[in-house]
């Protein structure tokens, strides 16, 4: 250290070093440090657990055996019956249920599992967002297969709502799909015109916007907006290419296994006709009614994808 020594060797050492250090941040390339991802709190909301109502055919007040509508389950040689759509005015008489609506979290993170193919194996996770403003909301869902890293594309699905919030619950506006394939993002969306009455779909013509529409996201929390207080819930959900006019059947309370331990739900399903495509889902009775389990099922009963919740964070 003798070189520096002296007062003005030790001033032209720290000049040195000073534009060294200065060059260094302006020319080497911009290094960019991810931010840790922050998670909402825990949801502990409970709610009162609904009495038990089974998907069962019953007969009407007359003493007349409702008609039948044969399903089939995931073994073709089991057969289930679900009760008809028609004359239920009897046994929604005997319906006491008590749930009420469900305000929404401001914030809200929701973690599933998904499965897949014979024996439901895990092949990915889904991720729902959900944000409030006001009376504005954003509702959007992740969709990631396992082993797939963030930059590439190939495993990712993307569904995105926005809309208003009102006292009857969502209104959407804008809905879209991202898939991504060979590298390539093919996006599709449509719009809700509530002023015109007119849903605009990219790929083809308009239709008439009914009044309780929702799309293919925004259905399954808009259904904690509405009364349990029958046995079937008439909802129109539109998907990038169709409208379509749905019943959705209100059952009975249920376990569901998760890695959040066990949750009770109350179960729904789509009606449907032998041969159809449907879908069940699950609402979580101390959890503000979020959906917590789907599951889609195609027409020989063989379950084709099964999401169950990991992980709920929310914050008011």
């Amino acid at each position: 250290m003798a070189v520096i020594c002296t007062p003005a060797r030790r001033i032209g050492f720290a000049f040195a070093l000073s534009v060294f250090l200065h060059a260094t941040f302006f020319w080497l390339p911009y290094l960019y440090w991810p931010k840790p991802k922050l998670l909402l709190p825990p949801l502990t909301v409970r709610l009162e657990l609904l009495p038990s109502h089974e998907f069962k055919p019953e007969a009407s007040a007359q003493g007349d055996v409702q008609p039948e509508l044969v399903t089939e389950t995931q073994n073709p040689d089991e057969k289930s019956t679900v009760k008809s759509a028609t004359n239920t005015a009897a046994s929604m008489k005997k319906m006491e249920k008590s749930v009420v609506t469900q305000q929404f979290p401001a914030h809200l993170q929701l973690f599933f599992t998904v499965y897949q193919g014979p024996g439901l194996l895990r092949i990915g996770e889904m991720h729902h967002q959900f944000e409030m403003q006001k009376d504005k909301y954003t509702l959007s869902a992740v969709k990631k297969l396992a082993g797939i890293s963030d930059s590439a594309d190939g495993g990712r699905f993307i569904q995105i709502s926005h809309g208003k919030v009102d006292k009857k619950g969502l209104h959407p506006e804008y809905y879209e799909e991202q898939k991504f394939s060979s590298g390539r993002r093919l996006s599709e969306t449509i719009t809700f015109d509530w002023d015109a009455k007119t849903l605009h779909y990219q790929q083809r013509g308009d239709l008439h916007l009914p009044d309780d529409a929702q799309d293919a996201l925004s259905f399954m929390y808009q259904l904690s907006q509405i009364s349990m207080r029958r046995e079937i819930i008439p909802l129109s959900v539109s998907n990038i290419v169709n409208l379509e006019e749905i019943e959705i059947e209100v059952g009975g309370t249920e376990e569901v296994n998760s890695k959040m331990g066990k949750v009770s739900a109350l179960h729904l399903r789509k009606r449907h006709a032998q041969g159809e495509h449907y879908f069940e889902l699950w609402l979580g009775q101390e959890y503000r009614l979020l959906p917590i389990k789907f599951r889609q099922i195609d027409g020989k009963g063989v379950v084709v994808e099964e999401l169950v919740i990991s992980d709920i964070r929310a914050s008011d």
